[in-house]
């Protein structure tokens, strides 16, 4: 089967044909790694390729299949892990000068967990130094491009994830994401990305982290393979008191169910106050489209979302306590957007971070109020579409907004929130911007519903304008 051939299908559809050994793990990971090499110099998706390592695993994977020894659909997947993600034996830098020679001794859970299930580690993907950001320009390792258009940014912070995904080098990408950093790539990179619920996944051996709304999650070419990827990582972690102890369903058992009876909510509030006309006119019909499948549509009401900005004070108090080991000890290694942004955490008093939890439980509580009146919610990923890598502000409504470093929240507004409530939130392609760049529409659910999450996912990718188009860099 050519090498273009095998990168262009998704899980879904190669994971039979290894099983069937109609391909091998060595020729799909071939493929992917030679695939990677071309396409490095042009979208700088990775800080470490790993060509040996990866040869290696599909070689014992290609055994395993000639004894009869199938680990499941992802035997033989290559896939990338963000560089935030402890890999043993391999470097692992969180995308700053800092941790530039860090190698940890062990595997994060999560990649166990792929390890485990037969997937290749094709390599650790770039992104936004320390995770903080939503550009993944990183000033020691280099710009990460969109596929779509190598002058525009993949987004933040999982834009090696994202770049790879879209242009077909990975079948699947894991990244973490505290405020948007798996479904910001997702939206600019035209891929499917989903935050699971808080708890869902464990979040052991993700590196430099706050423990308040940090997720890992995956990034896909299409629903199916999302819901694959999660059924894998998913799961009770005795040694990480974040995770909860509940049954973890078939994630893609209701996919192609019908959805007629199912009400979305689309916000009235917040999510569509500050947002570029392309966004909106994409996401609006996306919903209309899901009324067509046969979703009720209903106008909800999030009015505490006005105090939305207060929940970034907690984070900020957080990012202060993370960083300050590394500030005290190589603050000359940070680069000044992050090393800015985190500093001002210290500024953050007692009662002000109070304050933000109690809003915080406010919100959550709306929401609660709110999923039970419908079963998902409908939003834009993000109020823009991804923007030049040169430009360190986002122009909406005549305003200018940082791109990046301090004030830079703006690009993940529709995001975050998600990770404060901790409730699931997936991004699926839903049209694109004058420019040819992607544009994702947003769903939230209740807590510990992703299968629902999947089935309304999946039947608007069947009819999203997104369906079948692949960007140029592929």
């Amino acid at each position: 089967m050519p090498n273009d051939d095998i990168m262009e299908l998704t899980i879904a559809e190669l994971a039979p044909k290894i099983k069937a050994r109609e391909v091998s793990p060595v020729e799909v990971t071939e493929a992917a790694l030679a695939k990677a090499e071309r396409l490095q110099p042009k979208l700088n998706s990775f800080i470490t390729i790993l060509y040996d390592q990866a040869r290696d695993q599909a070689k014992q994977l290609a055994a395993e299949l000639m004894r009869g020894e199938y680990r499941g659909p992802l035997h033989g997947i290559p896939v990338g892990i963000k560089d935030n993600l402890e890999t043993a034996g391999i470097r692992s830098t969180v995308g700053t000068k800092v941790l530039s020679d860090n190698v940890p001794d062990q595997d994060a859970f999560v990649v166990t967990r792929c390890r485990d299930a037969g997937a290749v580690i094709l390599g650790k993907e770039n992104m936004e130094e320390f995770a903080a950001g939503s550009t993944s320009s990183n000033i020691h390792y280099g710009a990460v491009h969109n596929p779509w258009n190598l002058d525009y940014i993949p987004g933040g912070s999982s834009g090696g994830g994202g770049a790879n995904v879209a242009a077909g080098v990975t079948f699947a990408s894991l990244g973490s994401d505290l405020g948007g950093s798996v479904r910001g790539p997702a939206h600019c990179c035209g891929v499917v990305g989903i935050k699971q619920t808080y708890g869902r996944v464990s979040q052991r051996g993700l590196m430099v982290t706050s423990f308040n709304g940090d997720h890992v999650g995956p990034m896909t070419r299409s629903v199916q393979d999302n819901a694959i990827m999660l059924q894998v990582i998913a799961g009770y972690d005795p040694l990480d008191p974040s995770t909860v102890p509940v049954p973890v369903p078939d994630f893609s058992a209701s996919l192609g169910n019908d959805l007629r009876g199912l009400k979305i909510g689309v916000p009235k509030d917040y999510y569509f106050d500050l947002i570029d006309p392309e966004v909106e006119s994409a996401v609006r019909k996306a919903i209309a489209a899901l009324g067509e499948l046969g979703v009720e549509i209903i106008e909800v009401s999030l009015p505490n979302m006005k105090y939305a900005g207060a929940l970034r004070i907690a984070g900020m108090a957080d990012s202060v306590v993370t960083h300050e080991p590394y500030i005290r000890c190589n603050r000359e290694d940070y680069g000044t957007t992050v090393l800015y942004r985190a500093l001002a955490g210290q500024f953050v008093l007692g009662t002000d971070y109070s304050k933000a939890l109690k809003v915080q439980r406010i919100i959550k509580e709306e929401y609660a109020r709110v999923l039970q009146e419908v079963d998902f919610l409908a939003t834009p990923t993000g109020p823009v579409p991804a923007w030049r890598i040169d430009s360190d502000t986002v122009t909406l409504d005549g305003a200018d907004y940082p791109s990046r470093g301090p004030g830079s929240g703006m690009t993940a507004r529709c995001t975050s929130p998600s990770n404060s409530t901790g409730l699931p939130a997936i991004s699926i392609p839903c049209g694109f911007s004058e420019q040819g760049l992607p544009i994702g529409l947003q769903l939230i659910g209740r807590p510990f519903e992703e299968e629902l999450l999947y089935q309304a996912s999946s039947a608007y990718e069947a009819v999203s304008p997104a369906v079948g188009k692949r960007p140029p860099v592929s």
